[in-house]
């Protein structure tokens, strides 16, 4: 797995400090659009940031040249890359970075937010609060173009991937592993039963995740904090490749404010009104 940590210039001394870990989407990259720019705007003197690309993504740097890695990749695998991130900031390799194991917050986009609330639920110790930006409320969204009696007859099905034109593919390992475990990866009962500060931020427009994913999540989290943005997109209208924030829409600012705000100011206020 590839991981970029990015820390405050001037941390507290002696103190340990909370580290928010972003999770990237099912055909996204710690390298797309926003994501490496992320830590000018989130990482403060008193919070890092860790971005990372999940092992069966299938980029090497910044393009899908590994391909037999996506079409291996699962459900179960990128709960398991979080798993991982967790135990290596819990360890004595994120002590020596002085990262708080017991402050971390997790910021997941599209199908990362979906991961995001699954993980909260295994793995409730190692989540502080979360905030999801345009997250699925459940993974058959990702078969929704797919005809699951043709992937079960011919083992392997391709998605097409507008950017780049390639055809992905998928191996029925993913979908067999899914129905094994669908219970245990609902979106939904994980959003019900988390006990975790919560933030829905969606896009009253989107073309890849309708809005009513958001609401649906915000209804089982009765808790959760649901933010609309009104007419913008499944990527708030950023475009890949984004230079430097400065050339990023308003309304995208407006998400990393409210995601900054947050995961910083006293969570107790999000729960007064």
């Amino acid at each position: 797995m590839a991981v970029d940590l990015f820390l405050p210039e001037m941390a507290p001394i002696g103190e340990k400090i909370p580290v928010s870990v972003f999770c990237h989407g099912f055909k996204g990259f710690k390298d797309w659009g926003f994501i490496p720019h992320l830590h000018d705007y989130l990482v403060t003197e008193k919070r890092a940031l860790i971005t990372f690309n999940h092992s069966h993504n299938g980029v090497d740097k910044t393009d899908f040249d590994q391909l037999k890695m996506f079409a291996h990749n699962s459900v179960g695998q990128e709960l398991r890359d979080l798993e991982s991130v967790a135990r290596w900031i819990a360890s004595e390799e994120g002590e020596g970075y002085h990262l708080h194991p017991e402050k971390i917050d997790w910021i997941g986009h599209s199908r990362g937010g979906g991961n995001v609330l699954v993980f909260s639920h295994l793995f409730p110790d190692w989540v502080r609060s979360m905030v999801i930006w345009a997250a699925i409320d459940d993974y058959e969204h990702l078969f929704k173009s797919i005809s699951i009696e043709q992937w079960k007859k011919d083992r392997r099905v391709f998605i097409h991937n507008a950017r780049t034109k390639q055809e992905m593919p998928l191996d029925i390992s993913m979908l067999n592993e899914y129905e094994q475990n669908k219970s245990r990866y609902s979106i939904l009962e994980a959003a019900r039963k988390t006990d975790k500060p919560l933030l829905v931020i969606h896009g009253t427009a989107d073309e890849s995740v309708p809005y009513s994913a958001a609401e649906n999540i915000a209804n089982a989290c009765q808790h959760a904090v649901l933010l609309p943005v009104q007419d913008q997109s499944h990527t708030f209208g950023v475009q890949h490749p984004l230079e430097h924030l400065g050339k990023a829409p308003i309304d995208f600012w407006d998400v990393l404010e409210n995601t900054k705000e947050f995961l910083e100011d006293s969570l107790e206020d999000y729960y007064l009104d």
